[in-house]
């Protein structure tokens, strides 16, 4: 049991403290000139900016605005919002617009987000395309900072970056905690090779490099990259294009939607196995990045069934600790408004953790699905 003790901790100790500090140093190491925005030289290319949306009559029409307010070129600019089977007003609010620009396809049966995306690709011939969700407004310099990664011809997609707001109860604050984390982790794996996964609220690719997804993908923002990888083309981060989004505030709606994500994570470890075999460009950040961190809640299990087995004081020191901390998490699910460090980050914890054990249930038991319904 001391073995098991040991291993589980090693493992913990590395997916969250030992692969980050790795990265930074690796990435202090690196050619400063990788990943760095640059103008293209042979001006502006032609872009379409791809939304798929079910039921966003509340938020389309912000969305639009501020994609149609960019700073990009409006000439050179073509916007494809499909609606996936909408039951309410989005049609009507996104035609009311009457832009030029705005290409509107109607799916009256729903079939979800890798099948709205799909139909959108197969009418684009711009060269970039620019993948946004309904729900997230942009930055005006956000789609001019994506674009020109790709002066860089070994980059075939750029996740662009999430700014959480209203940042007003503890779960929020933590989640604001845990997403620099994740963004410095981005930013070094950008450094040293490619990112992972991009961020699902604002991406771009070059339309050659997309590939159809089937559609039951639940992760076209882990699926879409990976396949990039997969062409032998990098996957870059622009920390300045910014999606902004208003962070989750009750804890159910923030388990839910991890808990699909970390589903889609087990669907992508099985459809791009290959990619986490030496020699792939990914296998080191496919593993620490995504695999551990799917063991790593069967990891801290293990080290509670056998933290007893320590030695000496050890076993009941560390036992202790233990449930002292899951006990915090307790008690913060009760105080969901407290924005004490010591409650919000063990619920935090907690939580995503939580998440990625009901993950890897959805996904052995078939139950996890490519349709997403909103939770805020």
């Amino acid at each position: 049991m001391i073995a098991v003790f040991a291993c589980a901790l090693i493992l913990i100790a590395y997916t969250y403290a030992g692969y980050p500090c790795l990265l930074w140093w690796r990435a202090r190491r690196a050619d400063a000139g990788v990943g760095l925005a640059r103008p293209p030289d042979g001006g502006l290319p032609r872009i379409a900016v791809v939304i798929p949306a079910y039921n966003e009559q509340d938020v389309i029409v912000e969305k639009l605005q501020s994609v149609l307010a960019s700073r990009y070129p409006a000439h050179l600019m073509r916007v494809i919002v499909v609606s996936d089977g909408s039951r309410d007003a989005t049609l009507a609010r996104v035609r009311a617009l009457s832009d030029p620009r705005l290409l509107i396809i109607e799916r009256r049966t729903r079939a979800g987000k890798a099948a709205a995306l799909n139909i959108a690709l197969a009418l684009v011939t711009e060269p970039i395309v620019i993948m946004t969700d309904a729900g997230e407004t942009l930055d005006a310099d956000a789609i001019g900072r994506l674009v020109a990664r790709f002066e860089d011809p070994r980059i075939g997609a750029v996740s662009g970056e999430l700014g959480l707001v209203s940042l007003t109860t503890g779960l929020s604050q933590g989640l604001g905690v845990y997403w620099r984390y994740e963004k410095a982790i981005r930013q070094w794996e950008a450094s040293v090779g490619s990112v992972v996964g991009v961020t699902g609220p604002i991406y771009a690719l070059r339309r050659d490099v997309f590939r159809p997804l089937p559609i039951d993908t639940i992760l076209d923002d882990l699926a879409i990259p990976l396949e990039v990888v997969r062409q032998g083309y990098r996957v870059g981060y622009e920390r300045r294009a910014f999606a902004y989004e208003k962070a989750t505030q009750i804890g159910r709606h923030e388990f839910i939607r991890k808990r699909r994500t970390l589903a889609g994570n087990y669907q992508a470890i099985a459809r791009y196995g290959r990619l986490l075999l030496p020699g792939s460009p990914v296998a080191w950040p496919f593993w620490s990045h995504k695999v551990c961190r799917l063991i790593a809640p069967y990891a801290l299990l293990a080290m509670l069934v056998s933290a007893p087995a320590l030695p000496g004081l050890w076993g009941p020191a560390v036992e202790t600790g233990q449930w002292t901390f899951y006990g915090l998490a307790a008690l913060a699910a009760f105080r969901h408004r407290s924005k004490r460090p010591w409650l919000t980050f063990p619920y935090t914890f907690c939580l995503l953790h939580c998440a990625a054990l009901a993950g890897s249930y959805d996904y052995l038991a078939g139950r996890a699905s490519a349709h997403w319904e909103k939770v805020k």
